[in-house]
Parts: C-alpha cells; sequence; structure tokens
C-alpha cells in the first residue's frame, strides 16, 4: 500500500524530494538519542501487538488510538500538511481539521496492520539532526523475505521526543499530503477537504468491516503493492 500512495505523481516526488533534502542537511555530529530510539522501538511494540491479536478493524482503532496520540505530534503534522494555508484559518477550522486529520491518521495504521504473518520490525540505526531532530532508522521484514525501510523523523519539544514524520523506502507521505491539501483547498476550499478526509476515514472504516468476507493478502503485501 506505501508503494503505491507514495508513487501518485512527479509532483509529489518532487515535493519528498526537497523535504528529504531539507531534514537531511540538518545532520550533525552528535551524540545519539536513545530516548527517540525508544518511542520507535516502543510504538512498533504495540503495532506488532495488535497485529497478532486478530481483533477486528474497530478494536484496532482503539487499541492505537493512544500508542499513536503518544508517539506523534500530531498537531505539528497537521500544521504542516496544510502549508501556508493553515494561516488563514480560523481557530475553530484548525480544531476541525486537527481532529479529522488524526482520526484519518489512527484509521490509516488500523487498516495496514491486519492479518499478521510472521513480519518484524528491526532498528538498523540512528542519525542525530540539529535542532533537536533525530532520524531513527528501522525495516519491517515481510514474510516473502522482502523489506520496507521505515525511517521515523522525531525532533524534542518539552523534554520528550515525537514523531513527526515517517519515510516509507524514503517516501514521505506528510509530504504528499502536503502537496493533495494545499492545492485541494485553493480549488475546492476548506469545507471540501474536510468532507474528502472524512469520506476517506469512512471508506477504510467500510471496507475493513467487510474484510474478513473476502480473501485478501497480508500487511506485508499491502503495503508494497496496495
Amino acid at each position: 500500500m506505501l508503494r503505491r500512495i507514495f508513487a501518485n505523481s512527479v509532483a509529489a516526488k518532487r515535493v519528498v524530494l526537497g523535504a528529504v533534502l531539507f531534514w537531511l542537511s540538518l545532520a550533525v555530529a552528535a551524540e545519539q538519542s536513545p530516548a527517540a530510539v525508544v518511542v520507535v522501538t516502543d510504538l512498533q511494540q504495540k503495532l506488532v501487538a495488535v497485529w497478532r491479536s486478530n481483533m477486528d478493524f474497530e478494536q484496532r482503532f482503539e487499541a492505537l488510538a493512544s500508542p499513536i496520540e503518544a508517539s506523534h505530534d500530531l498537531a505539528s503534522m497537521a500544521r504542516f500538511a496544510l502549508g501556508s494555508q493553515w494561516q488563514g484559518l480560523s481557530a475553530a477550522q484548525r480544531e476541525q481539521f486537527l481532529a479529522t486529520f488524526q482520526r484519518l491518521t489512527i484509521a490509516t495504521y488500523a487498516d495496514r496492520f491486519d492479518e499478521y504473518d510472521g513480519e518484524r520490525f528491526v532498528q538498523s540505526g540512528q542519525r542525530r539532526l540539529a535542532e533537536g531532530k533525530s532520524l531513527v532508522h528501522t525495516k519491517l521484514l515481510l514474510s516473502d523475505g522482502a523489506q520496507i525501510r521505515l525511517d521515523y523523523l522525531l525532533y524534542l519539544q518539552d523534554g520528550q521526543w515525537r514523531i513527526i514524520n515517517v519515510l516509507a523506502n524514503g517516501v514521505s507521505e506528510l509530504a504528499i499530503k502536503r502537496s493533495e491539501y494545499t492545492a485541494f483547498i485553493r480549488d475546492h476550499g476548506f469545507a471540501a477537504l474536510i468532507e474528502e478526509l472524512q469520506r476517506k476515514t469512512s471508506q477504510l472504516v467500510d471496507e475493513r468491516q467487510t474484510a474478513r468476507t473476502r480473501t485478501s493478502g497480508s500487511i506485508g503485501c499491502r503495503l508494497i503493492r496496495a
């Protein structure tokens, strides 16, 4: 699923490349941050636990909500996703977008981590970045021997490391969302964007509620091919 999502358009790829180059340009020689690694490891352990539990979609959503909210800075991610459009929103609109973005993010995790087939996460290093940022490198080892590289960008705020972006095989879904969301608001307006994101969330819920009645591949297959 990630590979298809992150290869939507040439424009999106240019946005991703620019964002990645910017983050990597912040790299400095410094001590690593074990606490940042712990945040990622703890999240991945919870993902696997839910993944192996045979829960339905709604149960996975409820089980993953707290770990995702605790490990991610969803407010900063939401602001980044809207770019300069964020400044033109009222306080009520910002609150509405954050709630919608948060629900879609959790629903996306709940959708992807279904049908466990022996997959596992492994740590593959860390790069400390300037300005209180750290990049934690991991891999998702699939049951068929394939791998997905997952790099977590975290930043330190008030003494706590929080995830602000995830790159799958070098591609940032958040950067693509920024390109899509800002263009959507320009073309259709804020209210239409909220409706579209709510529709996508409802679609995930509806699809997963009927998923067990049809044959489908494991998460490993969906991450790569869907």
